[in-house]
């Protein structure tokens, strides 16, 4: 597997896969399909918000996945949030996340947290990141969505 930043040539497959990853058991709400292309746009421009990365074997892209960062005062440092992260059943139990997970760990080694989100129920992904390290942390997340 190589790990590649996202570009405007991976859109169409990244679009076809989001479509797939959206309506799985891996959340728990819909998300409109306009957001999930808006996303899309922000990762292969040059911003500094976030950044899409695909993972390829051969001329395949088997998945993807966005990464952003931000300050935490409660680490006293940088975190880097992992979002989206979806690999292609046919590529699946082939290590990639694993693979992937190790990539951002060195790329990001200043980071003093990372974190992601899971659905509760989606026992394959938690047993996944429990084995790279990952801990449920303690208490929820509030938001106010002005979407």
């Amino acid at each position: 597997m190589n790990i590649e930043v996202m570009n405007k040539s991976h859109m169409d497959r990244v679009l076809e896969m989001s479509r797939a990853f959206y309506s799985s058991d891996a959340l728990d709400h819909e998300v409109p399909m306009e957001i999930i292309s808006d996303n899309i746009n922000v990762a292969v421009s040059d911003n500094d918000i976030l950044t899409g990365y695909v993972f390829c074997e051969g001329d395949d892209i088997a998945g993807f996945s966005y990464v952003t960062r931000y300050y935490e005062t409660e680490v006293g440092g940088v975190c880097t949030q992992i979002i989206d992260l979806y690999v292609d059943s046919k590529y699946r139990g082939r290590g990639f996340a694993t693979q992937y997970f190790n990539f951002l760990f060195d790329k990001y080694s200043d980071s003093k947290r990372f974190r992601l989100e899971v659905v509760k129920d989606n026992e394959k992904a938690i047993n996944v990141y429990k084995r790279m390290g990952f801990k449920e942390i303690p208490y929820g997340q509030m938001v106010i969505d002005k979407i």
